[in-house]
């Protein structure tokens, strides 16, 4: 696991200060959640943890993005979720003492906050956020799971890759010129193919025919998105 120097200080209360789960945290809070974890910074691609792994420990994404991958039996990995900064992971092998059930990789540069599964516990448990930071977060780990078998179960190729790209315009996506649209730069072909479980070859067949419709449309690696098209994730 690479990592460069510890990060502590202001310069990692500042960040954590951005998240509304910790808002309303009073200063002796923040600073002893800066105490009694570590933070580092990882480069892209630094895989935190394999499934089966116990390591007693949960992480808080301060920046950057981490992808959970599952591997299917033939080698192929699957990206389950993506977690974003002030995202927690590690709940479920915090919580029942076991492994981890996934990979957890940098998707990009990131900035991680690790703590001790008993000492993040009873700091969560003294600041009165059980629910924000355990709860919610695992509930939410939960609901995605279910969307994601549910896609992988019930759709093909195609609409799992338009629902995907529909997911990163509505997380990551920034308003058009004309306000009629969002805007996002696309993952990388091999990245996409494992968020929908398929193989890169057919992940650029498919891209090819999205574009060519109605509902997107591409600028290089920009793809925009109108405003109406996400209607489709709601529904």
């Amino acid at each position: 696991m690479a990592m460069t120097g510890r990060v502590e200080g202001v310069e990692l209360k500042d960040d954590l200060r951005l998240f509304a789960a910790l808002q309303n945290l009073d200063e002796e809070g923040l600073e002893k959640l800066c105490r009694i974890g570590r933070c580092h910074d990882y480069p892209s691609g630094n895989v935190i943890h394999y499934p089966g792994d116990v390591d007693d420990a949960v992480h808080l994404i301060v920046r950057g993005k981490i992808k959970i991958v599952m591997t299917s039996e033939d080698g192929r990995d699957v990206a389950i979720d993506l977690l974003r900064p002030g995202d927690v992971f590690g709940l479920v092998a915090a919580v029942d003492g076991g492994g981890h059930p996934a990979h957890a990789i940098t998707a990009t540069e990131a900035r991680l906050l690790k703590l001790r599964a008993a000492s993040f516990f009873s700091w969560v448990e003294s600041q009165d956020m059980l629910e924000d930071l355990v709860w919610k977060q695992l509930s939410s780990r939960v609901r995605h799971a279910y969307q994601r078998i549910g896609e992988h179960a019930l759709m093909g190729v195609k609409e799992r890759l338009l629902f995907t790209l529909l997911e990163i315009a509505e997380h990551e996506g920034e308003p058009g010129a004309e306000g009629d649209d969002v805007v996002f730069t696309r993952p990388t072909h091999r990245e996409l193919a494992q968020r929908v479980g398929s193989s890169r070859e057919v992940v650029t067949r498919v891209l090819k025919e999205l574009l060519e419709s109605d509902l997107l449309d591409a600028e290089g690696r920009v793809i925009h998105v109108p405003l109406s098209a996400l209607v489709l994730r709601e529904e």
